[in-house]
């Protein structure tokens, strides 16, 4: 196997891809290993001795990545890929198993690269297949990782962060060398020679960072024509990225992984410094943004509701934190159907799973329309529904969402004449039919406020609006409790009182 090479993409790389995939593509195999110089790539050399369609490697700090060549004869590439990913497990498995080798946490993603007649350059797919095959090895920690306990004859497997624990960025913070501006690139360079696992340096003035510098770009650097005459000592600013990518550490994970996957391609693969008070934190690497972003989006959709496929209550609450942090006025609305257990006892529980998609589709539609940017929509369960959207819209938002359900939701009733309702104790109630209630709570985007105050203040809310009668919403702040109550204004067919 020709060895291709350790860093950057280069020319020679993308060379070697083109040459090949042009019978159906190339397949990427990705190999993360949890630490260095451990059991993984003795056990994977075996692999590689099988492995008759590798024709490269590549390697990124703890990300190996392996190519292999299709050949016309040759299973469709998906097929052959998922083949030799399987081989892969199965001699790390089988080391694991013999107690040979010292086998660390790994993951194993996978992708493939065809060409493309859009106009897209070779190195941009090449990039894009590599961050395709990152974002698929997503379970890094739940292999096991063999060694033995001295008190206890088991497997030791691997602790897991906690999905959800690194909402915001500062939480993926590690530390990272930090050197001035006027420090001499050799100091810079001996460091990296020194300590295989440092992949980059900060570099400040005072206490702020306004560069960044990775090894693999310095390595390149120097190794290049009078490289070292030329850079060694003179000051690490001279040589510095001084646009790095800079973030808060309250930023959310979201925002900074789309802020570092838009990068140019040649900075895809660099640490986001994190700072706090403007001051350093530390660093992120790409690997773990997206990692987090993987086990976030996997977590949404483990806990998005089975019925509406809206986003569930894990996913509400980092949107309302998100909110919070970035200090915006906005505005929630809590939606909950009046009588829907009565409507389920009359009408069955089919009608009753319909109503609800109607209720969840009359929500979305009419979010879309009225609040297209940076709106949410989210099914707390059963008939309660949760909007996030800009503050200025809500109100407009809620007498149109109460519009939009009067209007259809006779249809659900199949021509029945009596629609009295009772009420869960079997009473008769003023009423025909299920109405809508929505609590409208805004926020300043001054007063500190937690989730929870919010939650509290919409259901506090959302009682008074249940207790008029049809559709109706009742809006307020957050932490208003009778200001304003003797104001109450209804319309025809739907009731509102506001105490903005």
């Amino acid at each position: 196997m020709e060895e291709i090479g350790y860093g950057l993409l280069d020319r020679t790389l993308i060379e070697k891809i083109t040459e090949r995939w042009h019978h159906g593509g190339v397949g990427v195999i990705l190999l993360h290993v949890e630490r260095a110089g451990n059991g993984e790539m003795a056990a994977t050399r075996q692999w590689m001795e099988r492995e008759r369609r590798l024709f490269g490697q590549y390697r990124m700090d703890h990300d190996h990545y392996f190519l292999l060549g299709r050949q016309r004869e040759d299973v469709r590439l998906d097929r052959l890929i998922a083949q030799s990913a399987t081989a892969l497990r199965e001699c790390l498995r089988a080391a694991q198993r013999s107690g040979q080798h010292d086998i660390a946490g790994y993951a194993i993603g996978s992708s493939a690269i065809y060409p493309s007649g859009v106009g897209r350059s070779a190195e941009s797919m090449i990039y894009g297949a590599l961050k395709e095959a990152m974002l698929a090895a997503n379970e890094p920690l739940r292999h096991p990782v063999r060694g033995r306990n001295e008190d206890q004859d088991e497997t030791v497997v691997a602790a897991q962060t906690p999905v959800g624990a690194a909402f915001q960025i500062g939480a993926l913070a590690k530390q990272i060398p930090v050197f001035d501006v006027k420090t001499r690139v050799s100091e810079v360079g001996k460091l990296f020679e020194m300590n295989e696992r440092v992949q980059g340096a900060v570099i400040v003035e005072g206490q702020r960072p306004v560069g960044l510098i990775m090894k693999e770009k310095l390595h390149q650097l120097l190794a290049g024509p009078f490289g070292i005459a030329l850079y060694w000592n003179r000051p690490i600013e001279k040589i510095m990225d001084d646009h790095p990518l800079i973030v808060d550490a309250e930023s959310s994970v979201e925002s900074v992984s789309q802020l570092a996957t838009a990068r140019d391609h040649a900075k895809l693969y660099d640490v986001v410094v994190i700072t706090r008070d403007e001051r350093l934190l530390g660093a992120a690497s790409i690997r773990s943004i997206l990692e987090s972003m993987t086990n976030l989006r996997t977590e949404e959709a483990r806990t998005s509701n089975p019925l509406t496929g809206l986003p569930g209550n894990a996913s509400i609450v980092r949107e309302m934190q998100r909110r919070i942090v970035e200090g915006r006025p906005f505005a929630v609305l809590y939606a909950d159907m009046d009588y829907f257990k009565w409507f389920n006892d009359r009408f069955g529980f089919s009608q009753g799973d319909a109503l609800i998609r109607y209720c969840a589709s009359v929500l979305q539609e009419e979010t879309r329309l009225i609040a297209p940017d940076g709106s949410f929509v989210g099914h707390i369960g059963g008939d309660d529904f949760i909007v996030m959207a800009d503050a200025g819209q809500g109100e407009t938002l809620c007498r149109s969402v109460l519009r939009r359900f009067d209007d259809g939701v006779a249809s659900f009733y199949g021509g029945a004449d009596n629609l009295a309702v009772s009420d869960r104790s079997g009473n008769r109630v003023d009423q025909e039919g299920v109405s809508l209630s929505v609590s409208l709570v805004r926020w300043d985007g001054d007063r500190p406020v937690t989730p929870e105050n919010l939650s509290q203040a919409a259901a506090r809310l959302k009682k008074r609006a249940k207790s008029m009668r049809g559709s109706s919403y009742v809006g307020g702040g957050v932490f208003e409790m009778h200001r304003g109550e003797e104001r109450s204004q209804r319309g025809a067919s739907h009731g509102y009182e506001s105490t903005l």
